[in-house]
């Protein structure tokens, strides 16, 4: 279990910081000169729309781990690590390949009311779930629903609550920084964590 809460706590804190879920907001608030409450309720309710697909998707991946359930060590042990290595593996071929990970466009909010503006991230973000997490869910199915909802609830709490952080943030003046190695390397820093995690998983399980 303890794996399943730091393994969440890490994937949670990464999606919050790098900048493809947050800087959009940012600078599409700008340039509609959104004030901080609009700002930040636009977020949240885009960013559950993402959290909420990501849980579903998690769930679906619980019931078959809760299916597997006499098969927990090797899942936990065996299969888990894998599934976090594979992941890990792929994010750093995107890296090097060029492509990004990329759940908006701050382009495509020009000349679009707010209500069309609103449900059109909501739409966006719920259609781009992160399934990095899903190896933990596998996981926390094996353990009982108990151990499920513990993980969404941790996953939903802090990566909503990060992002509000640093849409917070960055209205105040953070997207003026120089974030260009994090924006180009976010995919990289994300496929390293994943194959940490995978690493720390193993060793640590057996």
């Amino acid at each position: 279990m303890e794996q399943i809460i730091l393994g969440g706590i890490v994937l949670s804190f990464i999606h919050a910081v790098i900048p493809s879920h947050w800087l959009p907001f940012v600078t599409i608030g700008n340039a509609r000169g959104w004030d901080r409450a609009t700002l930040l309720r636009t977020t949240f309710l885009a960013g559950t729309a993402h959290t909420l697909s990501t849980t579903i998707f998690g769930l679906l991946v619980s019931y078959a781990g809760f299916q597997l359930s006499d098969s927990q060590q090797l899942i936990a042990g065996r299969i888990v690590p894998l599934l976090l290595l594979i992941l890990g593996l792929w994010f750093v071929m995107q890296h090097y390949l060029g492509h990004s990970h990329t759940h908006l466009e701050a382009g495509n909010a020009r000349g679009r009311s707010h209500r069309r503006l609103l449900l059109s991230l909501v739409v966006v973000m719920f259609f781009s779930p992160c399934f990095e997490i899903s190896a933990y869910f596998l996981s926390a199915g094996t353990m009982g629903w108990r151990a499920v909802a513990v993980l969404a609830a941790l996953y939903n709490v802090l990566t909503l609550a990060g992002m509000l952080a640093m849409v917070g943030l960055g209205q105040r003046g953070l997207e003026k920084l120089d974030i260009g190695w994090l924006r180009h390397n976010e995919q990289l820093i994300t496929g390293m964590t994943l194959c940490g995690l995978a690493a720390f998983n193993f060793f640590t399980e057996f």
